[in-house]
């Protein structure tokens, strides 16, 4: 039987990703689109989408939860707040920040507000789906990673999980498409700004700094933490460089333990040769990453790339979802890539 989902916020690019894949999954029907800002429309105004599967778009006022079993919220933060209260009784994914902190203080640190329903933010299991199958499988609500995390914690958190190597100091170096600004039209969002040029922002304090470091404190709260993104002049990808202190010995046990322990996954793909590149991800649910060593075998360095849209929010979400309801959780996620890209 297939399962009813509903989605808020189907404008924006990971709620227009979301619902491209959503529309395909043979499980899924999307009975259910409620946005204000695009109040009215069809879904074929959003996204190209088969006339029998068309569905007008109403305001979040209008959202009826009967018959529904799962809620997307694909909203810019602070939004999700003032819906959650319609929601209960219902399985819920939220992309946005609004619940991915586990605590009140560590939110209003990162966001500086505070939030306004604390108690939830413990009913919420945090959707990194390859290193939390176990609780997201039992678990009604669920807060998606954000993506710059995504490319940084998948490849590290299981150093420390299976206490591999815990790194002193990690230096994180991460380069982003500018569709992980979001869609809002801004100044520095401007072709003019942004084409042929390229660079760092947030460098002092960047919000999913807050959410990496309190994944990573989990395991091991001593370990000093530097993020810098940067935005780049294309559509959508991250590419992390991740550097930390380590001899060879420490190179070949870590190199070892990745062929290992991601030989099953379908979506985390460890190069032993190669570097990965954006293009070798983009249009796909996967996570390409390689470990190296500088010229003095010193530092340990991780390139991880992953589609910003996808792997780092609506194929994370599927993944999820698929998760919540025990299906497969590759159905709705074998995208192929078009060739040549």
């Amino acid at each position: 039987m297939k399962k009813n989902v509903a989605l808020f916020g189907p404008s924006g690019y990971t709620g227009s990703q979301l619902l491209s894949l959503l529309i395909n999954h043979p499980y899924v029907n999307v009975s259910s689109v409620l946005g204000n800002s695009s109040e009215g429309k069809f879904l074929s105004d959003v996204i190209l989408i088969p006339k029998k599967k068309d569905v007008k778009i109403l305001s979040s006022k209008k959202f009826n939860k009967k018959n529904i079993d799962l809620v997307f919220l694909c909203l810019p933060h602070k939004e999700s707040f003032k819906l959650f209260e319609q929601f209960e009784g219902l399985k819920v994914i939220d992309l946005s920040s609004d619940y991915r902190f586990n605590s009140a203080s560590s939110y209003k640190k990162w966001y500086e507000y505070s939030h306004p329903n604390p108690k939830i933010l413990k009913k919420f299991v945090y959707g990194l789906t390859e290193l939390n199958r176990d609780e997201i499988k039992k678990a009604s609500y669920i807060a998606n990673p954000g993506c710059y995390p995504t490319s940084v914690l998948i490849p590290i958190l299981p150093l420390l999980k299976e206490k591999v190597f815990f790194p002193k100091n990690l230096i994180i170096d991460s380069k982003s498409g500018i569709s992980g600004a979001g869609r809002g039209a801004t100044i520095e969002k401007l072709f003019f700004e942004v084409n042929e040029n390229f660079k760092s922002y947030n460098i002092e304090k960047h919000r999913h700094l807050g959410e990496i470091q309190q994944e990573i404190f989990l395991y091991k709260k001593k370990i000093n933490i530097s993020f810098v993104p940067h935005l780049l002049p294309l559509s959508r990808g991250i590419l992390s460089t991740i550097y930390f202190d380590g001899d060879s010995t420490i190179f070949k046990k870590i190199k070892q333990f990745y062929t290992e322990f991601f030989k099953n996954e379908e979506f985390v793909n460890f190069f032993s040769n190669g570097i990965p590149s954006l293009k070798s991800v983009n249009g796909t649910n996967n996570l390409n990453f390689s470990i190296h060593q500088d010229y003095d075998k010193k530092k340990i360095i991780i390139v991880s790339c992953i589609d910003n849209l996808i792997k780092g929010a609506a194929g994370q979400a599927l993944q999820n979802m698929n998760l919540m309801f025990n299906f497969n959780e590759t159905v709705g996620l074998n995208i192929y890539q078009l060739a040549p890209k």
